[in-house]
């Protein structure tokens, strides 16, 4: 039998206790207080040794259950920390059902407070984290090459993951104050604005994107303002090339496969004519061209995985936009700030780009997807105000 003895968390203590039938089981003791002010000793099987190989495994599945004795008990025993209510909110909330989120959200939950939280704050107990050493903190927050400033996206999205846990702890009664990370300010607002291209720079860029694959990819992309994990999740039975629509299902995102981002995110698409043509002709050359096949199977995986886009921006979207003449940094995303420009340029109105790009609001769209061109710019300013100048401003008055 193997004994556990330390009571730094909850005064409670695990043990391998014999069983006489079957494995031994995990056994956590620890004492609470009665009404009286006595402390009674209390036990709890955890599971057996089939169960939890280790203590090790044990302490980590039992880690809920201590957080709650921890926080319901009166006596001086030490204070929850940021790392014991990550543990909680891993075992309750991170993977529960009913909030359903995406594999990729739960892998962002898990790299900012491995990579960022943690190793910050995880020893700090919940009632010593203070907005104001919060918000100065994501103020000089880099990233883990420890040179590169974190954006502002990426900061709220760290202080917004924070929030969520203490918002845990207050529902769950292991925290019984008002939630600090509230009154945290921390904007997402880009440093820069997206980069877009206008449709001969995209038609010079496709010109020189040999592997045809990627090339389709980029047409889509741009023809269509599909997200890149969208573009990454279409099978061929998602194309109604009888109907010109997409009928939207899924985005992948590395290698996970996740729902669409929102509900207006699931709607359909309509397809161009000349976009279902293209990939009617890709149908016919890809080795993977079966109805339940990604569109753009990737060789690599023997088509169990769609083509890794990082890699195609890095080897060839971007070499060829920089022959089109691209001075700046683009990315997948270019094409979908690129589409939204266009059809507002060319006098598509708010509701409809809003539905193509299938935004919950148009907020986001006018706020971070349109960007007026500055030939556009300037014919608007001259089409409205060239009256100004019939007479020269400097002219004296006579």
């Amino acid at each position: 039998m193997s004994t556990d003895a330390r009571s730094s968390f909850q005064a409670g203590s695990y043990e391998q206790t014999p069983r006489a039938n079957g494995p031994d089981a995990w056994e956590f003791r620890w004492r609470e207080r009665q009404p009286d002010g006595t402390n009674k000793l209390k036990r709890k099987v955890i599971g057996t040794l089939k169960d939890y190989a280790t203590l090790a495994e044990a302490r980590l599945a039992n880690q809920s259950f201590v957080a709650k004795i921890n926080a319901q008990q009166n006596q001086p025993v030490r204070k929850m920390t940021v790392a014991d209510a990550w543990g909680d909110f891993q075992k309750e909330e991170l993977r529960n059902p009913t909030i359903d989120r995406s594999e990729t959200t739960i892998q962002r939950y898990l790299d900012d407070f491995r990579n960022y939280i943690l190793p910050k704050w995880g020893d700090t107990p919940l009632d010593k984290v203070k907005a104001v050493q919060v918000e100065k903190w994501l103020g000089t927050l880099a990233l883990l090459d420890g040179k590169t400033k974190a954006a502002p996206g990426t900061k709220a999205k760290i202080r917004n993951h924070l929030s969520a846990l203490f918002t845990h702890c207050i529902r769950w009664e292991l925290y019984d104050k008002a939630n600090p990370i509230v009154e945290v300010r921390q904007s997402a607002k880009r440093e820069r604005l997206p980069v877009t291209l206008d449709v001969p720079t995209i038609c010079r860029t496709l010109i020189d994107i040999k592997p045809t694959v990627i090339r389709v990819m980029v047409a889509v992309a741009a023809g269509s303002a599909l997200r890149r994990s969208e573009v990454r999740g279409l099978k061929w039975h998602d194309l109604d090339f009888e109907g010109f629509w997409f009928n939207l299902k899924r985005g992948v995102v590395r290698k996970f496969e996740t729902k669409m981002k929102t509900e207006a995110s699931r709607k359909g698409l309509p397809m161009l004519p000349e976009l279902a043509e293209l990939l009617q002709a890709w149908r016919k050359e890809t080795p993977y061209p079966r109805d339940d096949d990604w569109v753009f199977a990737s060789p690599y995986t023997k088509g169990v995985r769609p083509y890794w886009p990082d890699s195609a921006l890095v080897d060839y979207i971007r070499p060829a936009a920089a022959k089109a003449g691209v001075t700046a940094r683009i990315g997948w995303h270019t094409f979908r700030h690129s589409v939204a420009t266009e059809m507002n340029d060319n006098g598509a109105n708010l509701k409809t780009i809003q539905e193509i790009l299938r935004h919950a609001n148009s907020r986001t769209t006018l706020e971070f997807y349109i960007q007026g061109k500055e030939v556009t710019k300037r014919d608007a300013l001259r089409t409205s105000m060239s009256g100004l100048f019939v007479v020269p401003p400097l002219a004296k008055a006579s």
